[in-house]
């Protein structure tokens, strides 16, 4: 009987040749099947094919060799299924030099998590980034987004922020476990590791939970320059990058404040009206209170106080509404306002008067006899319709007759040798037509017309550094006009003794309060600013002043701390309409809103005319000083002194001093009012934003962006590394990273680690001088398993 025989070897890429066996002692059914030599075989195709030969006496040998697959494995059975043959199970053979797919090596998986936490964290950094800047440039954010508005309004901006970042901590975290598994095999293949850190770092590729154990590994593993490597260098940006993260919230805390923005508009009741029958109104001495500079509305104007080349100074009208609001913070919270409101219209022009006069100083009876107050008197005949043609040119004030005149008998301060300084008075000589308010109750001075229109006021300022030991000096009536005289602006400067000025100016102002329809807005932060006189005679109105818009030239209203007035109209005819009264004719159908609005233009004229003295037309417009006058308080007559003191502007002082009496007595006048009106009024709410990006730049926010992109570009890095030079590591699976450890390196430490711990096993390969280096390769029987080498690196 015959036998055939095989090749010591086959090449891989051949078919196998099956051998039969006619041996007489062997049933001719069963295949004699030859074992292969122990080689490795070569192959060039990963799936080479395996051939079956199919004669029925012949049965397939196949060539048996172990290997540690590196990609999927394909098994191919025999397509003959022939009864009388018994094909064999057949493997392929992988081609060492074949690289995974990323698909393979990183697993889909791994790729959802880089690429889905890649997204998450760009998405809620883009999120932040809305949340940080969304308020744009525009007041009270009032253009900002809706949902910026939304969220902010609600107060969820911490919430929003915690969430985005909770987001991206844990996009990070799952990452991170990604990035270690890589990294771990990474050093495994490129690097050599200690024999008894081989098992961790193997499966640190299937589990983890963060890059802080490879961290730990990293440093004991010897040889450590291996500390200078891109892979150690990954570890631990990722790892200070991942933990830094987890305080990501409390840095962008650090960039929240709290702010001003503007809620939704809504109706709002306010009271501007008397309800009900009244049969008198009785009226509080708002001069002596300290002013109430409650936040008010202003129609933008750049109208100049400075005087012309005549000395001309026109303040140009000013329109200020005044918000029916008792409580400051309700005014302070305002943003827009919409509806009817009481609007005062003024106007102040100063010129250079023409006069007769004769001055003297005169003493005042004190309750110290022996220390009286000395001030100057000062009477005498005012041309004040010359005066305006000289200055303008205008004949408004003069006919064929001749100009309008009045006789005066004023007061002019008298300082202190202790308090040196110019002191100011303010005289009420006339009003122009007769009577600063018609006999009936309808509306005095036109507020389209000039400042110098009928039932305005007539009124001489004096500016003077006389003491009064200087008018105890000068006891002796003198001719005012006979003194040297100088033109200065819209001033007469008469020197009455050396070094010692009294400077005159006549002033026509003009005002008038009506109900009118407004649209105001905030465009700044509101403020009711404080005056600060005090008994000390020390005092600086410097604040006030700038509210009032007469101290610093170009502040815009939002500078000052007030609303601006966007559009203004007639008054809704919301509020009842007043009971027509016996004898009053020209006022039908008014509603009791616009008679409040009368009442207020009536009651202010009583408080900047009426003296309650006899014969006593001066008033208080200095601090500390002796005077013959109805007192102010000297809050107020800080108003006209120092803006005189300051920038030498008569009709700004006066301008700011009427608006402030106004504004007190209205103030003052709301207590009565008890029918309301509805309004809509957008108010502006207390809320947390990124405050602080105005001032510092989003620090916070620059941080964590900042943390992320170093974080992504860890990432980004350790996935291309890895996907280039990695052969053998799956990323998070399990079976692969126990297998590979399953070779004769390791053989015997993992039949002694079955019951021992890590340092045990450890501390064992040390004393035995076996804690070599070791390293993730390709041996020559096809396996992938721990071998030991000389060298560090591969």
């Amino acid at each position: 009987m015959s036998e055939q025989g095989t090749d010591d070897t086959a090449q891989a890429n051949s078919h196998i040749s099956p051998l039969t066996n006619h041996d007489s002692d062997q049933p001719p059914d069963q295949p004699d099947i030859q074992e292969p030599p122990n080689e490795q075989s070569s192959t060039t195709s990963r799936d080479s094919s395996v051939q079956d030969v199919g004669t029925p006496n012949q049965a397939a040998a196949v060539s048996e060799a172990p290997y540690e697959a590196t990609g999927p494995e394909s098994d191919e059975q025999p397509a003959d299924d022939t009864p009388s043959l018994q094909p064999l199970e057949s493997c392929t053979t992988p081609n060492p030099n074949r690289r995974l797919t990323m698909r393979e090596s990183i697993g889909t998986l791994g790729l959802l998590v880089i690429i889905g936490g890649t997204l998450a964290c760009i998405g809620s950094l883009a999120f932040l980034i809305f949340l940080w800047t969304g308020r744009g440039s525009s007041p009270g954010a009032i253009d900002a987004p809706s949902a910026w508005r939304s969220i902010v309004l609600h107060g969820w901006v911490a919430q929003a922020t915690t969430l985005a970042t909770l987001l991206i901590r844990t996009a990070a975290a799952t990452q991170a476990t990604v990035c270690t598994a890589m990294l771990a095999a990474l050093f495994l293949e490129r690097h050599h590791v200690s024999k008894s850190d081989a098992a961790q770092f193997s499966v640190l590729r299937a589990v983890n939970d963060g890059p802080l154990k490879l961290v730990w590994l990293v440093l004991r593993s010897r040889p450590f320059r291996r500390a200078f490597c891109i892979e150690t260098a990954l570890v631990f940006l990722l790892s200070a990058g991942t933990l830094a993260l987890q305080f990501s919230s409390t840095i962008l805390f650090s960039d929240l404040r709290e702010s001003q923005i503007a809620a939704d508009m809504a109706p709002f009741p306010v009271n501007d009206y008397i309800a009900g029958e009244v049969n008198m109104l009785y009226g509080t001495n708002v001069g002596s209170q300290p002013p109430t500079n409650a936040v008010f509305g202003e129609l933008p104007s750049n109208t100049s106080s400075d005087p012309d080349s005549k000395g001309l100074s026109v303040t140009g009208t000013k329109k200020r509404a005044f918000i029916p609001m008792r409580e400051p913070d309700n005014r302070t919270a305002i943003h827009s306002y919409k509806g009817n409101a009481v609007a005062l219209s003024s106007n102040i022009a100063c010129m250079r008067p023409i006069m007769q006069s004769t001055y003297h100083g005169v003493d005042t009876v004190t309750n110290l006899p022996a220390d009286p107050s000395y001030y100057g008197l000062i009477n005498g005949t005012l041309h004040y319709g010359a005066s305006l043609r000289e200055a303008s040119s205008a004949t408004d004030l003069c006919d064929s007759e001749g100009c309008a005149i009045a006789e005066f008998n004023c007061s002019i301060p008298g300082g202190y040798d202790f308090l040196p300084g110019w002191r100011t008075s303010l005289c009420v000589v006339d009003a122009v037509g007769g009577s600063f308010r018609p006999d009936s109750i309808a509306t005095g001075w036109d507020s389209v017309g000039k400042p110098w229109s009928n039932h305005s006021m007539v009124n001489l300022i004096f500016y003077t550094n006389m003491y009064t030991s200087d008018w105890n000096s000068s006891r002796t009536p003198q001719s005012l006009e006979k003194a040297p005289t100088t033109p200065v602006g819209e001033w007469n400067s008469y020197e009455i003794q050396h070094d010692r000025f009294v400077n005159v100016t006549l002033c026509f102002s003009a005002f008038q309060a009506k109900l009118v329809s407004v649209d105001m807005v905030a465009t700044g932060d509101l403020v009711e600013p404080l005056g600060n006189w005090s008994a000390t005679g020390v005092s600086d109105s410097s604040k006030v002043r700038k509210y009032l818009g007469v101290s610093e030239k170009n502040s815009t209203l939002a500078d000052r701390g007030i609303l601006t007035i966007v559009d203004i109209k007639e008054a809704e005819r919301i509020s009842p309409i007043a009971p027509v009264e016996d004898g009053v004719t020209d006022l039908p159908n008014r509603t009791l809103a616009e008679w409040a609005a009368s009442d207020v233009e009536d009651g202010l004229a009583r408080i900047l005319t009426y003296t309650g003295l006899e014969g006593v037309t001066t008033f208080q417009a200095c601090t500390v000083c002796d005077y013959d006058g109805t007192s102010r308080n000297p809050e107020l007559a800080a108003l006209i002194e120092d803006t005189i003191h300051d920038t030498g502007r008569a009709a700004d002082g006066l301008q700011a001093y009427t608006t402030a009496l106004a504004n007190t007595f209205y103030n003052e006048f709301l207590k009565a009012f008890t029918g309301a009106e509805e309004v809509q009024i957008t108010f502006t709410q207390t809320v947390q934003i990124a405050a602080a990006c105005q001032d510092s730049g989003c620090k916070g926010l620059a941080a964590v962006i900042s943390m992320v992109a170093i974080h992504l570009l860890c990432v980004a890095l350790t996935m291309y590394a890895y996907v280039r030079l990695t052969h053998y590591s799956r990323q998070g699976n399990t079976w692969h990273a126990v297998s590979q450890l399953m070779g004769p390196e390791l053989e015997t430490i993992l039949e002694k680690g079955n019951d021992l711990d890590d340092d045990s096993i450890r501390k064992d390969l040390k004393k035995e001088g076996n804690d070599v280096l070791v390293a993730l390769e390709r041996t020559e029987s096809g396996s992938i398993n721990i071998v030991s080498s000389a060298k560090e690196s591969k």
